[in-house]
């Protein structure tokens, strides 16, 4: 290896053409070929030689799409060894740049083996909901705010009940066979609200669903699904069997 770890100069640009040197973060986002093109593409015709960090275990911490670009084109790359570099400053680094998306949090958390991470996923593979989505039937509140997030970025998300969310994606992707608006984020939010709702019997609703769907409106937010769901429920239904569903600000 071209330099020695015992002595690391912090303030050094290094130069090399030997890329095995080089290996990449398990967690780290996975490469994303069109940008390695693009990367390569504009490198060829003009390179700033901007050099990609790495820890002093030669770990890419920063830049492995320049890091792949360089191999595509031949180019020697530059590199800086910053020392103590782990997967939480890599993500902190990134996203001052592109920020990660949910999907790149859950696979890197899955990479790492998190159980209840590999479960999410396979939620979402399984179910088609988006992860914040899925969250929000698995979480045990039903609805995701800026603390969920944060925790689930940090990898301390933890499913509440598998099996009650797998009934609630059921149940949203059964009112796609006579709602073609179910995978409104709003709609798909306000039917997680109902389900919730103990008074809320699922099998009266999907009754209402079969005879009159054509009662259920696509609507502006997650407030007047709600209560257009609540009115579907309640139409033709004998009073003591209606329902009230909460809505935000009530």
């Amino acid at each position: 290896m071209e330099v020695l770890m015992n002595s690391i100069n912090k303030n050094k640009i290094h130069v090399t053409s030997d890329y095995d040197q080089f290996t990449y973060l398990v967690g780290n986002r996975d490469i994303v070929n069109k940008h390695v093109k693009d990367l390569s593409n504009e490198m060829d015709n003009r390179d700033l030689e901007i050099p990609i960090i790495v820890n002093e275990k030669m770990e890419v911490c920063d830049g492995q799409h320049r890091l792949e670009a360089y191999k595509v084109l031949g180019k020697p790359v530059h590199y800086i060894i910053k020392e103590g570099l782990e997967l939480q400053d890599i993500r902190k680094l990134n996203s001052v740049s592109r920020k990660w998306t949910m999907q790149e949090y859950l696979m890197s958390h899955c990479k790492l083996q998190n159980k209840e991470y590999l479960s999410l996923e396979w939620f979402v593979r399984t179910y088609g909901f988006s992860v914040t989505d899925s969250i929000a039937m698995l979480n045990g509140k039903g609805y995701v705010n800026t603390h969920d997030t944060q925790c689930f970025k940090e990898g301390t998300f933890v499913i509440h009940d598998l099996e009650k969310g797998k009934r609630m994606a059921t149940c949203i992707l059964r009112c796609g066979e006579y709602f073609e608006h179910f995978r409104k984020k709003s709609f798909i939010h306000a039917m997680i609200s109902a389900l919730s709702d103990p008074s809320f019997v699922w099998s009266m609703f999907d009754n209402k669903l079969k005879n009159f769907s054509s009662l259920l409106r696509n609507q502006g937010s997650r407030n007047d699904f709600i209560i257009n769901i609540e009115k579907l429920y309640n139409y033709k239904t004998s009073p003591d069997r209606r329902i009230r569903l909460k809505v935000y600000g009530q």
